[in-house]
């Protein structure tokens, strides 16, 4: 058993070297995620950090290219049999694109047998010369790109960014990771605490009794004078196995209840068991 680490997620943030085409400095966060579109599994790879800058007046045109896959799963995800052209292809199609144009690569999504590569550029540029000559290596990869205004961003943040929900369960994956590195072994209960913060002190005296009837006990409670509007901490403790499954059941049941009292949910943290 180790001493208690609080682990957060790894966010970074590069500097682009200055030209015509880029913008000078673009955070950073790559992750990724599963989901469901129409009934069907979905992976999005983006770029979190975006929403620090996003919408960017001069990025005001989505691009999206779209590669159809000759060898994907019956689910309609990526193959490992096909990997390494994708690869190929996506290596090539994103560096031609942000380096030549105005253009600032967002994410990418797998879905239907398809993968997309969302962009957003200047208007009225012309990525066809582009494109058509990368793909022109690939002859037995069908494609098609179209572009749109889009100054909001939404297809950004209404289709791509995850939830609230999926946002916490990336979270806890950067977590575990962490743990994994240490040498952990998820499967061993052990206490796990979490904070929430609260608006009212009656809001967080309630939520305190309720949880209680699920296990966790109060470990402490405390005021942040710095937050603007949730001044009342608390920190409660159950012990809990820390896999995936486990730890998504648990911060997505506290995070519901959390907003049935107008509060937020902030995080957990743990000892690490290595037997």
């Amino acid at each position: 058993m180790g001493l208690i680490d609080k682990f957060w997620p790894n966010k970074n943030h590069t500097t682009m070297k200055e030209s015509t085409n880029q913008l000078q400095e673009v955070p950073e966060n790559w992750d990724f995620y599963m989901c469901d579109i129409d009934g069907q599994p979905a992976s999005y790879f983006l770029n979190l950090a975006l929403t620090r800058i996003a919408p960017i007046s001069d990025r005001s045109t989505l691009l999206r290219v779209e590669i159809q896959m000759n060898h994907s799963r019956e689910d309609g995800l990526s193959s490992s049999e096909e990997f390494d052209h994708l690869i190929e292809i996506e290596d090539q199609i994103i560096p031609a694109l942000t380096t030549r144009l105005p253009t600032l690569y967002v994410g990418r999504l797998t879905h239907n047998h398809l993968r997309y590569f969302y962009f957003y550029c200047q208007d009225g540029i012309d990525v066809d010369p582009i494109i058509h000559k990368i793909m022109q290596s690939y002859p037995d990869y069908s494609y098609h790109f179209d572009q749109k205004a889009d100054s909001n961003w939404s297809t950004y943040f209404d289709y791509m960014y995850p939830t609230e929900e999926i946002m916490q369960s990336i979270s806890n994956r950067s977590v575990i990771e962490k743990l994994l590195n240490h040498g952990d072994n998820l499967e061993v209960e052990r206490p796990v605490d979490h904070w929430i913060y609260f608006q009212s002190d009656t809001d967080r005296t309630v939520f305190s009794k309720t949880i209680q009837s699920l296990g966790f006990e109060v470990i402490q409670q405390g005021q942040v004078e710095e937050s603007e509007n949730f001044h009342y901490q608390l920190q409660i403790s159950r012990k809990d196995s820390v896999n995936q499954q486990s730890i998504d059941e648990c911060t997505t049941q506290l995070s519901k209840l959390a907003q049935q009292f107008n509060a937020k949910y902030d995080g957990w943290e743990t000892q690490i068991i290595r037997n």
